[in-house]
């Protein structure tokens, strides 16, 4: 189940911000410590799903300000007002009290670390199990992508009723995954912005892209590993895709800060992952096999498991190449490709495999002459480009991406009766495109090159080519 707590100010408001959660929530929380004018009646007669009332006091990283007595009167009214559960902390000194009192009401003890995951967690589920509690909560804080097995080991032992989640950025997969390990319920956030704890994910992406209330046991896990993830959008799009075509699947990001860690814990958790920077070389070793076209990239950013082999892919050269294609042959073009990163030399892979004739530019000429060596083709500086004959421009610079998007790699003027491909999809047309849109080119966003890469991978994964049109659909 889904939770949303409420952190309004005022008990209206309150009561307005349950109604607003009606369409995610399985249950709401209360959090009573939140609300200046609180008038615990008027919200249970609000209720429209069953409600927790939580009272969090400061030294608990809460904001109730009263004493410890007066917290224990609320919790007791909470009670008598028809509250459907109340969360006492195992550190509260009425605990054994208000767990008796609670008479038709569920009682949840709490245990909070806002520090780290002890290794005692099976000492304090013991603890909180012979209180008499309902249900037990541990609420943790994850240092480390593995502090989120704890608790889905926890999660797993446990024969009683058990809330159990790692709060941080690291913590966040522990949200998603621990309701369908088994976990009485997740918190969710209204919206962006309204956590009532940190790695708090808003309710409705746990509804409606993770689909924590539809993937089943048995489902296999996918997802992006690097560092940083959080402007990644493949969730987005993977997690929709597995809905469309039936797939008992989810892709999660995975912040990694210590790879040897992740492979010590997670490489076996997933069925496949794609990768980011800065470890599209760093995974070469966990390989049983590459493609010929990684090996020449020098660079993975998928990752396949079958029967029991690893086998390491670059999809870049499909993002690149493909959305060219729909646009314009490559055999004996004129391909003028700015840039001489790892995008690039995929695109430079592509091209001259599809017979193009390729010219590199770079601002930095020794970088550009370096990739032209290796893939036998012409170089020069960015300055030259209004000296070659161009069929395709090519931008795999960051120049142009937000925030400084008024800059554009070359003299946009020259810009004339040529396809121009971007890859920069931040912002989704980029002053060189709506320049070179303007003088008649044909023109490639960035998000073409997103998509189709998705699709490649999505294909390597389940075997399955996805419509390019449903995938757009998804991301608009």
């Amino acid at each position: 189940m889904i939770c949303v707590p409420i952190i309004s100010k005022t008990t209206k408001d309150a009561i307005t911000d349950m109604a607003r959660a009606e369409k995610f929530a399985d249950l709401i929380e209360i959090r009573a410590d939140y609300i200046n004018d609180l008038n615990l009646k008027k919200i249970l007669v609000a209720k429209t799903r069953p409600v927790i009332v939580t009272i969090t006091p400061k030294n608990e990283n809460g904001k109730f300000k009263g004493t410890e007595k007066e917290r224990t009167s609320l919790l007791r009214q909470a009670v008598d007002l028809g509250a459907d559960y109340i969360d006492i902390s195992i550190e509260c000194p009425e605990l054994s009290d208000l767990i008796k009192y609670c008479k038709n009401t569920k009682s949840i003890v709490s245990y909070h670390n806002y520090d780290d995951t002890p290794k005692n967690l099976f000492e304090i589920t013991q603890k909180i199990e012979a209180t008499g509690a309902d249900i037990i909560k541990v609420a943790t804080f994850a240092n480390k992508l593995s502090d989120n097995l704890k608790i889905f080991e926890l999660i797993r032992r446990s024969t009683k009723d058990i809330i159990a989640l790692c709060m941080g950025e690291q913590g966040e997969m522990s949200r998603i995954l621990g309701p369908i390990y088994g976990s009485y319920l997740t918190f969710g956030s209204l919206e962006s912005g309204s956590e009532s704890a940190p790695g708090q994910i808003p309710a409705q992406i746990l509804k409606d892209v993770y689909r924590v209330n539809e993937v089943e046991q048995g489902f296999d896990v996918y997802g992006l590993i690097g560092n940083p993830v959080n402007k990644s959008r493949g969730y987005l799009l993977f997690n929709p895709l597995f809905r469309h075509y039936n797939i008992n699947a989810i892709y999660l990001n995975f912040l990694v800060a210590d790879i040897d860690n992740f492979n010590r814990y997670f490489q076996g958790l997933l069925t496949g992952f794609s990768i980011t920077m800065p470890f599209k070389q760093e995974l070469f070793h966990i390989l049983n096999n590459i493609t010929p076209e990684a090996e020449k990239i020098g660079a993975i950013n998928t990752i396949v498991k079958d029967k029991g082999k690893i086998t390491g892919h670059n999809t870049d050269i499909a993002g690149i190449i493909n959305p060219l294609l729909e646009k314009v042959p490559l055999k004996g073009k004129n391909v003028t490709l700015l840039g001489a990163g790892g995008a690039a030399r995929a695109a430079a892979v592509g091209i001259i495999a599809k017979g193009g004739n390729l010219t590199i530019l770079n601002r930095t000429v020794s970088k550009a002459e370096q990739l032209a060596e290796d893939l036998g083709c012409d170089f020069g500086p960015v300055s030259d480009f209004k000296n070659i004959k161009t069929d395709i421009l090519i931008n795999m610079t960051s120049v142009g991406m937000e925030p400084d998007i008024d800059q554009t790699p070359v003299d946009t003027t020259l810009l004339k009766d040529m396809v121009v491909f971007d890859g920069i999809y931040n912002p989704k047309k980029t002053k060189l495109l709506i320049k070179a849109e303007k003088n008649g080119c044909t023109i490639i966003p960035g998000a073409e090159m997103f998509i189709h890469q998705a699709a490649e991978q999505f294909k390597l994964w389940t075997g399955i080519d996805p419509d390019l049109d449903v995938m757009k659909n998804i991301l608009k």
